[in-house]
């Protein structure tokens, strides 16, 4: 320990405090090489140069050992300015050769700001550790800053290399890391020696089965819009879908994908995802907007609603290297937005999600035998997962048989797939209801002159079909290039009129009229389902 060669001035720096670690890189081996007497002259130069600087700048020395020093600053310009002149007179400095190269010592320096008080003549703050592995993380002859001492110190773009969010052992979060330029210091190094932190999407329990499709269709939205709107019916899988679309874009953004769900307040959710802290007195989301403000990184925001709207215009305006991928029930019908409904999944994969659902219950059933079961209700994962149980309980023939005898009770085990339906119905305007019910009528759907014709006595009908599109309640199929036909999945079909499936393994097709006219009751009154017109929606 070398600690009476510097006076300590008192009081020592307290509130918003900048540390300092600095280092020699490589220290053991230059020793070593050197030996005890010419190391010596080397490392005592260095403490000279080092405690010069310190003095012209207020810095005060805290501890040091060996090639290390440990200094607090009151004011983070202060400190960025030390550190700069640290180096440039090491650099200026003449020093002993050996075998015709300088014995220069490389010196490494950590910077961190943030809220410290002083205690028995230091300090016992995580900021310090904090400022410890910032300095280990740098190169001999760089000086890495979080951005707090950054942003603290007022530094000019020109002065500051953003390099990421990183991962620092034993501290919780992420600290993002800066890289301080001055003339006649060197700007290229590796990348630190520490984990990048690139996203905050939660580990998988299992291998979510793959939807290609619906990756290949985030990719294209994504090629030309920075907003991309995930939306569909409760349960069909937007969260599975949209955290597995994103693993695959890691390589893409350079400052990472994070993933969170909006809750009361984005900006507040956002934040934790990104491992920041709030600001006291500024708004979560300003905060987490000037941390993305230079980032080209990609949102997953989950659970949006159309009042988390203002909130994404400004984050997008405020970001503009930030793609935003939102997640939920209706698009926010922002100006630039592209909308993806994720519909009905392809038989063999709704085979595999019901044969894993069959799986996490125990039962032996494989994607081969869901997969009559699952074109049954045609790809249409909440109905597969209203299924779930009776189908691993029995077998997918015994699910498949009691689907056939009666549909509206087989998917509505525990409420939750006739609960989904009516949120969504319920969150749907009077004219996108009349459209529903006069479709849910056609189990070969119809055509946008069909839909018109059919509701041409209302207006805005074609803007209740786009709606019901945007929520997944209509799904589009296109028999030819020129040619859409636009129907309800049979399970809604089924819910809506209480027809039973027409399935080999079912008895002859029946309706359920009190069903039919209980559910058309509360979603539109009065309701003639028999009637080719709707007469009147509330």
């Amino acid at each position: 320990m070398d600690r009476g060669s510097a006076a300590r001035p008192a009081p020592l720096p307290s509130g918003d405090v900048t540390f300092m670690f600095t280092d020699i890189e490589g220290s053991t081996r230059l020793a070593s090489g050197l030996g005890a007497e010419r190391y010596r002259v080397v490392l005592h130069r260095h403490r000279a140069l080092v405690r010069e600087v310190l003095r012209a700048t207020g810095g005060t020395e805290i501890d040091t050992e060996g090639d290390s020093f440990f200094v607090a600053f009151h004011d983070a310009a202060d400190a960025c300015a030390a550190a700069i002149g640290i180096q440039t007179a090491l650099r200026g400095a003449e020093w002993p050769e050996h075998d015709g190269h300088s014995l220069r010592p490389k010196v490494r320096i950590g910077l961190h700001t943030g809220e410290a008080w002083p205690s028995a003549g230091g300090y016992a703050t995580p900021e310090v550790h904090r400022t410890a592995r910032i300095c280990s993380a740098a190169h001999g002859d760089q000086i890495l800053a979080s951005a707090e001492c950054a942003a603290a110190a007022g530094l000019p773009p020109a002065a500051v290399h953003r390099l990421g969010d990183f991962e620092l052992r034993g501290l919780p979060g992420a600290t993002e890391l800066v890289q301080l330029a001055a003339p006649g210091l060197p700007t290229a190094f590796p990348p630190p020696p520490v984990r990048p932190l690139t996203h905050h999407l939660p580990a998988d329990l299992k291998t979510p089965v793959p939807r290609p499709w619906e990756y290949r269709e985030l990719d294209r939205a994504f090629t030309t819009h920075r907003l991309v709107s995930l939306t569909g019916l409760g349960g069909c899988g937007k969260t599975t879908v949209a955290k597995a679309w994103a693993r695959r874009r890691l390589a893409f953004h350079e400052h990472g994908v994070w993933y969170c769900r909006a809750g009361a307040d984005l900006g507040t959710a956002l934040l934790r995802a990104l491992g920041r802290r709030p600001e006291l007195f500024r708004p979560a989301l300003d905060t987490a907007a000037d941390r993305l403000r230079e980032s080209d990184a990609l949102l997953v925001l989950d659970d949006l609603d159309r009042t988390h709207a203002a909130d994404i215009a400004q984050l997008l305006h405020d970001c503009p290297r930030v793609a935003v991928l939102a997640v939920g029930a209706r698009p926010l019908e922002l100006p630039g937005e592209a909308k993806r409904a994720l519909g009905p999944a392809p038989d063999d994969v709704s085979a595999a999600i019901l044969a894993g659902y069959c799986e996490e219950r125990g039962a032996p059933w494989t994607a081969a035998d869901c997969r009559p079961l699952a074109a049954a209700v045609e790809g249409f994962v909440p109905a597969l997962t209203a299924l779930a149980e009776v189908t691993a309980l029995g077998s997918p023939g015994v699910a498949l048989r009691y689907l056939s005898d009666d549909p509206v009770g087989a998917l509505d085990g525990g409420g939750r797939f006739r609960a989904a339906v009516d949120e969504a119905v319920a969150a749907i305007s009077g004219p996108a209801r009349a459209v529903l019910l006069e479709l849910a009528a056609r189990s070969g759907g119809a055509t946008v002159d069909a839909v018109l014709d059919l509701c041409r006595q209302r207006d805005g009908s074609l803007e209740a079909l786009v709606e019901l599109v945007d929520v997944a309640l209509v799904v589009i199929e296109r028999p030819a290039m020129d040619q859409a036909v636009y129907r309800v999945p049979a399970p809604l079909r089924w819910l809506l009129t209480g027809t039973a499936p027409a399935l080999a393994e079912a008895p002859a097709e029946r309706t359920r009229p009190a069903v039919a006219a209980s559910l058309a009751d509360r979603l539109v009154h009065p309701v003639n389902l028999d009637g080719a017109r709707l007469r009147a929606v509330a």
